[in-house]
């Protein structure tokens, strides 16, 4: 690849993740609403003590900006050392910034439309596959992201005991996620949907 072609490919990257972002900006809360049913569902699997309900709360200083609001209540005890649990009947909440949460999207998106392709129908089965695995990606990250906050929060008083509890597996994952595994998620998924789309049409 030439250093002009290279210099045109940055170009159109860099014009694809503005039209996403906008894209993103503008139809965020209707994505987000569109997906609750599947993230209520993948949080009641990671804490089925948790009864978990979601809502989207609009910024005090724009229209367009939106956080993701987890309102969960205790359905059993939870221990957390030998001295203190969560009563059932108590309501956690916890929030994460929705365009933060959709950065993977937007970096997914951006690779698969500038990816060089021969033909129409290449173009169409890569966005195809984008929009499958970025709903794939969504649920690996803000769930594990709005019930790490509860938990971590949780973990300090569970320390502060006797035989406090095990840290629940998803902290970590969310915590990977925070450092920069959340655009990672983004590059692997460009690059599956790259790989499958080679695969079947070559079948």
């Amino acid at each position: 690849m030439s250093r002009r072609e290279l210099f045109v490919l940055t170009l159109k990257g860099l014009l694809a993740w503005l039209v996403l972002s906008g894209l993103v900006l503008y139809f965020g809360e209707w994505l987000a609403k569109g997906l609750f049913p599947l993230l209520k569902a993948v949080m009641i699997w990671m804490s089925p003590d948790l009864s978990s309900s979601l809502n989207l709360l609009k910024s005090v200083q724009s229209q367009l900006d939106y956080s993701i609001e987890l309102s969960a209540w205790v359905l059993r005890p939870v221990y957390l050392n030998a001295n203190h649990f969560i009563p059932p009947g108590t309501e956690l909440k916890s929030s994460a910034h929705l365009l933060h949460s959709f950065v993977p999207l937007v970096i997914e998106g951006s690779i698969l439309l500038v990816w060089p392709v021969q033909h129409w129908r290449q173009r169409f089965l890569l966005i195809g596959l984008g929009l499958l695995t970025a709903v794939l990606v969504v649920m690996a990250t803000l769930p594990a992201q709005l019930l790490g906050k509860l938990e971590i929060s949780f973990q300090d008083i569970a320390e502060s005991g006797s035989s406090p509890r095990a840290i629940p597996w998803f902290v970590d994952w969310m915590v990977f996620c925070e450092l920069g595994g959340r655009w990672l998620l983004g590059i692997v998924a460009a690059w599956l949907c790259i790989v499958l789309q080679r695969a079947i049409l070559r079948v």
